[in-house]
């Protein structure tokens, strides 16, 4: 390692849900004495400085909506997978100019997300090597087969010869229970929430069971609705137990008028309000997903598309909880809420899913081998 220790420049997806697991080793870096950047386009410029990490702005925002106008909900999983890999094409080509400028002039790794193909498109066109960094189950390497073939003309474009969207390394924060098929040689590692700087609420000391209700952040904002969350709120209101709701606050008008009792918490982190919770009740956002997991609680996932659906499939094939279709009506909702806190081995498995988390090397374990990997070089 050199004097100087390593750069590491960091390029995801736009998305909060994306960059926001990298953040903890981003922070291990800089406590070993590594430098980080993180390289995004302009409008996420004030996502990514709520990491409080330095942040440099490159390319321009793209249009992710493009690549889904006119699409049709029946239409077939092909061209559901080509709309998906469009989006996520349109996102790297608004970066990938500056990226691969800066990391040629700049970085010694490039750390992308399984969706940030900017990163490896970068890395390889400035000559450094890339890690990939696991925002949630690795499903992208099991579609590889399906899904690499539609970034050629992305590649093409640049030179860059075939898709290698892999990387040197893979970085995997998923507890050991919902794991997917991520490549061999994998570096598990322990997942550490992350949720932006934000206050603590107090949580009162209750005797019926507390459940928490979130649906993120995206699902909200792609919609411009949050009736999922208010029908499970309704499935809810009958049942013997506390019901506390997570929103953003930029969000909090969708929510509307809330039923008695009910205790609405605004950008609130996630992990500072589960421990206690008997149940989380989610869309199966993959934030949500692993930190119900790091921290011992039961779920209950009502996925809509994407992979929300691996993630509660998993977490289904887990015991960690169960899988309720998004068609599922108030009394389905509450009858599946119901049975998920009756469920004794339920709490054991997401109980054991913790402690497994928790016994995984933390941080600095993947700080260390990626500063290793920058020093080796391509």
């Amino acid at each position: 390692m050199s004097a100087r220790g390593a750069r590491v420049l960091v390029t995801v997806f736009p998305a909060a849900s994306h960059l926001y697991p990298v953040v903890p080793t981003a922070w291990a870096l800089r406590a070993a004495g590594h430098e980080v950047r993180l390289a995004v386009p302009p409008s996420f410029v004030p996502v990514a400085l709520r990491t409080g990490l330095p942040v440099v702005r490159v390319g321009r925002d793209a249009d992710l909506g493009a690549a889904w106008r006119g699409f049709s909900p029946g239409a077939g999983a092909a061209e559901r997978t080509a709309r998906t890999m469009a989006m996520f094409e349109g996102a790297a080509e608004a970066v990938v100019r500056d990226t691969a400028a800066l990391a040629g002039r700049w970085a010694d790794l490039v750390v992308f997300d399984p969706r940030g193909y900017a990163g490896p498109l970068a890395a390889a066109l400035g000559g450094r090597p890339a890690v990939r960094f696991l925002y949630g189950v690795d499903h992208t390497h099991e579609r590889r087969a399906l899904e690499w073939p539609l970034l050629e003309p992305l590649w093409r474009r640049w030179g860059a010869g075939a898709p290698e969207p892999a990387g040197s390394l893979t970085v995997d924060p998923c507890p050991a229970a919902l794991r997917g098929g991520a490549p061999a040689g994998s570096l598990p590692v322990r997942y550490v929430p992350f949720n932006g700087a934000s206050r603590v609420a107090a949580a009162p000391r209750t005797r019926t069971p507390r459940v928490c209700v979130t649906w993120g952040v995206s699902s909200g904002a792609a919609a411009g609705h949050l009736e999922p969350l208010r029908r499970t709120l309704a499935a809810l209101a009958p049942l013997r137990c506390e019901t506390v709701v997570l929103v953003a606050r930029e969000q909090r008008e969708l929510l509307g008028e809330v039923p008695y009792g009910v205790r609405v918490l605004e950008s609130v982190p996630l992990h500072t309000v589960l421990p206690g919770c008997a149940l989380v009740v989610h869309q199966g956002g993959a934030g949500t997903t692993l930190t119900a997991a790091a921290c011992g609680v039961p779920q209950l996932v009502v996925p809509d598309k994407g992979d929300q659906i691996v993630h509660a499939d998993r977490v289904a094939a887990a015991g960690l909880g169960r899988r309720v279709p998004a068609s599922a009506s108030v009394r389905e909702l509450r009858a599946a809420v119901s049975e998920v806190l009756a469920d004794g081995g339920v709490r054991a498995r997401a109980a054991e899913a913790a402690r497994e988390n928790g016994e995984r090397p933390g941080p600095a374990r993947a700080a260390a081998a990626l500063a290793a990997l920058a020093d080796r070089g391509p």
